[in-house]
C-alpha cells in the first residue's frame, strides 16, 4: 500500500516505527524527497556520537554495550558492508544488537555503505536528520571498519570515539596521521587483556606529547566494565561543546558537507546519463552544466 508524504508526517511525529522506517527508507531511494518530508517535520538536536576503528575492534559490542546502560531514547545508524550481488547492507552488525531491537527507547537500522569511501553511506546526511525528527536524545553511527584516511565521519558527528584494541596492531596506528586525528575520545577495548593497560598508558603519552587533552577510556565491550565512564565522557562533553559553540560550528559545517554530498550524487546520476562513448571533455562539461541547471 502507497503511503503519503503526509501520512510519513503525521506517523514520524506520533513516534510511529513504521512511518519512521519509511522514511529512513526514502532516504536512501529519494534523498530530495526525504529532504521535502523532513523539513516538514520538528527535529531535536540528539548528541550525534560516530563509533570508528578498525575491523574487528569491537564496535558493534560496544554500541551493545552503551544501549544496555543508556536511559534515554537512542538511534543506531550502522553502517554495513555492501553485498557484492544485491547492493544491500550484510547485517552483521545489527545482529550483534538484536537483544535491543525490541526496546521502544532503541530504534536500529542497518544501511549499506553503497562502496561509498569513508566508512559511511551515500545517504548517511538524510538518515541522521531523520533520526533527529524521531525524538532521539543520542545517535549512535557505526562506521564501516575504516582504514588510516577514512576521516569522513568528523563531517557528521559531534563527537568521534575511536576504539582501538591491544591484538589488532593498533599500536602501530597510533603512530599515524589522520583519523588519530579527528577522535574526541579513545577507547581501548578489551581490558581484561593485559596488553591494553599498556596501550592506554602509550597513548596518554602520545596525546601529552602532541599537546592535546584527549580521553583515553579502558573498557570491555562484553562485560561492560568501563562503559559507565564512557557514557559520563560523552555527557560532559556534550555538556560542554553547546556551551562553548563547537556543537554550533558543527551543525554549521554539518550543513555544507550535506550540501556537498547531495550535489555530488546529483553530479553522478547526470554523469551516468550522459552518453558513455562520449571522449570531447567540454562537451561533457556543457552537458553536466545543462542539466544541473535544468
Amino acid at each position: 500500500m502507497q503511503i503519503s508524504e503526509s501520512q510519513i508526517v503525521n506517523g514520524v511525529s506520533s513516534r510511529d516505527r513504521k512511518s519512521f522506517a519509511k522514511l529512513l527508507s526514502i532516504c536512501e531511494d529519494n534523498p530530495v524527497m526525504a529532504n521535502k518530508i523532513i523539513s516538514r517535520l520538528q527535529r531535536k538536536e540528539a548528541h550525534v556520537v560516530g563509533i570508528t576503528g578498525s575491523p574487528g575492534v569491537g564496535k558493534s559490542s560496544i554500541i551493545n554495550a552503551l544501549l544496555s546502560k543508556l536511559s534515554r531514547r537512542v538511534g543506531v545508524i550502522a553502517i554495513d558492508p555492501s553485498s557484492p550481488f544485491s547492493g544491500g547492507a550484510l547485517l552483521g552488525d545489527r545482529i550483534r544488537m538484536q537483544s535491543h531491537a525490541t526496546d521502544q527507547n532503541v530504534f536500529i537500522r542497518s544501511f549499506s555503505s553503497r562502496g561509498a569511501l569513508g566508512g559511511l553511506s551515500p545517504s548517511i546526511f538524510e538518515v541522521c536528520d531523520a533520526f533527529e525528527t524521531f525524538d532521539m536524545d543520542m545517535i549512535l553511527i557505526e562506521t564501516v571498519g575504516v582504514g588510516q584516511s577514512d576521516t569522513e565521519i568528523a563531517n557528521i558527528a559531534d563527537t568521534v570515539v575511536l576504539l582501538l584494541s591491544p591484538d589488532g596492531g593498533d599500536e602501530i596506528q597510533m603512530m599515524k596521521a589522520g583519523i588519530m586525528e579527528i577522535a574526541d575520545i579513545f577507547v581501548v577495548n578489551k581490558s581484561d587483556n593485559p596488553a591494553s593497560i599498556g596501550l592506554k598508558t602509550k597513548l596518554e603519552g602520545i596525546i601529552k606529547f602532541g599537546g592535546k587533552n584527549i580521553p583515553v577510556i579502558l573498557v570491555n565491550s562484553i562485560t561492560g566494565d568501563g562503559v559507565d565512564n564512557l557514557i559520563k565522557e560523552l555527557d560532559s562533553r556534550f555538556e560542554r561543546i553547546r556551551v562553548d559553540g563547537t556543537f554550533a560550528s558543527k551543525r554549521k559545517k554539518r550543513v555544507f558537507f550535506h550540501a556537498q554530498s547531495f550535489l555530488r550524487r546529483k553530479i553522478d546520476t547526470i554523469m551516468q546519463s550522459i552518453e558513455s562513448d562520449e571522449t570531447d571533455i567540454e562537451k561533457i562539461e556543457k552537458e553536466l552544466i545543462k542539466k544541473l541547471c535544468s
